[in-house]
């Protein structure tokens, strides 16, 4: 949690102090298609094989008997850009009430390389008002409920795209709390197939 809290510092801007929504994208498969993998390692037998899916490291991860090295992923490989989110993210980019962030499972090292790769699209995202997260696949409900929602009361509306079923599932569960305590008056969580994202 200290490296995220130093990550959170490193990136952070003014715009989500006065924000009153809050957009977050996740990178892979959502807002562009990637090529790369992740080294797991069974924590009983010691076997050490690769997986390069989401569905997979979900899987894993609720299992609880793997470890992960993300290392792999540290740079962003034949990126293809996902225009059905990208434009939404453009969109909000444009809006003075909106904070923009990226919050990728990726480890944080992974995040300049993200920065240049939007930048790289045909036509560039800048990135500079983009706060970007690198969590290393930890719980990104709480993620959000924990270091953003507990110090901005001034973020009323969040939106959420994600491709994994896992964190749409755990941000469902921080949607729920702050729906029950009215502290967030709009809360919209799309789960992005196939490059299209779908409001659940």
């Amino acid at each position: 949690m200290k490296l995220l809290l130093e990550n959170w510092r490193k990136f952070i801007n003014e715009n989500i102090e006065t924000a009153k929504r809050l957009s977050i994208f996740d990178f892979d498969e959502t807002i562009a298609f990637t090529e790369g993998y992740i080294n797991v390692t069974n924590k009983s037998t010691g076997e050490e094989f690769q997986i390069s899916s989401q569905e997979e490291f979900d899987k894993l991860k609720a299992d609880g008997g793997y470890d992960f090295d993300f290392s792999p992923l540290n740079q962003v490989n034949n990126a293809t850009e996902n225009l059905n989110i990208t434009s939404i993210m453009r969109d909000r980019l444009q809006d003075p009430n909106t904070q923009v962030m990226v919050l990728t499972a990726r480890d944080p090292v992974s995040i300049d390389d993200i920065h240049m790769t939007l930048q790289t699209f045909d036509k560039p995202i800048e990135t500079q008002n983009i706060i970007m997260i690198g969590n290393k696949g930890e719980n990104k409900g709480e993620y959000v409920k924990n270091l953003i929602l507990s110090k901005y009361d001034n973020i009323k509306e969040i939106e959420f795209y994600d491709d994994s079923n896992k964190n749409i599932n755990d941000m469902s569960i921080i949607k729920n709390e702050t729906s029950d305590s009215g502290r967030i008056e709009k809360f919209d969580i799309y789960h992005v197939v196939d490059g299209i994202p779908n409001l659940t």
